[in-house]
């Protein structure tokens, strides 16, 4: 089989000491891979040295790698709809999050059902996260499948890669953690075939999370809420 055309994206807030361990492995596992790729740093104005870091890593990877500095931060979503803007070079998008809490290099259980699949994502039969974050995982999937029919083993999984051209038929909205949500629920609606494959979690041993934070949350209901009631209102959410 002839080997893909991949633009790869991580976002990356507070990871300073996480993206030296990921882009090296990115190049390596891209190289091996992809006939051609892309990496982009989509640098989320954090406030320890991401910024300087990433920008050592384009120089140090030059020309596979590329930075995104944002201006002001943009939360998880819009650091999302950033990377999927400017990763616009090839056949394939495929992202994950710059905090090494997933391994680069299963993006190789993915590659045998690109020819057969419009869209593949990760999901995680372990996670590696504390009782009350777990928690919150499994009422919000559990909420999203009540109120959009998603039935997707993992929502959140930052493993995901995608056709381009999917994605040109997508416009997402969410700045926040419900952006996983919408793509699928946007992807399903459009019915296109979506595998999922299971990949491995790790703890994040560098950095600070954000996901679990009182204000995170909020924003993620609060997108929650807004989305379905323009779904209804409106019925095409494209």
């Amino acid at each position: 089989m002839k080997k893909p055309t991949i633009s790869f994206f991580c976002p990356a807030f507070y990871d300073e000491k996480n993206l030296p361990l990921l882009i090296p492995k990115a190049v390596e596992v891209l190289k091996k891979n992809a006939e051609k790729f892309e990496i982009i740093i989509i640098e989320d104005k954090s406030p320890d040295d991401t910024a300087r870091v990433s920008d050592e890593l384009a120089i140090k990877f030059k020309p596979y790698v590329k930075v995104v500095h944002h201006r002001k931060n943009h939360g998880y979503g819009g650091a999302l709809i950033s990377g999927f803007d400017h990763a616009n070079k090839y056949s394939y998008v495929f992202y994950t999050d710059g905090d090494m809490q997933y391994d680069v290099g299963e993006l190789e259980l993915f590659l045998p059902y690109l020819a057969r699949y419009d869209v593949i994502i990760g999901y995680r039969s372990k996670r590696a996260l504390g009782l009350t974050r777990t928690i919150q995982t499994k009422l919000f999937n559990m909420i999203v499948t009540a109120l959009f029919g998603l039935r997707v083993k993992d929502i959140n999984c930052s493993m995901k890669i995608i056709k381009r051209s999917v994605l040109k038929n997508i416009k997402l909205t969410s700045n926040g953690g419900f952006i996983d949500a919408e793509l699928l629920i946007k992807l399903r609606k459009l019915n296109y075939n979506i595998k999922e494959i299971e990949v491995s979690h790790f703890p994040r041993y560098f950095g600070k999370a954000s996901g679990g934070k009182p204000k995170i949350i909020l924003q993620t209901i609060l997108e929650m809420i807004k989305f379905y009631f323009k779904k209804t209102k409106y019925r095409n959410i494209l």
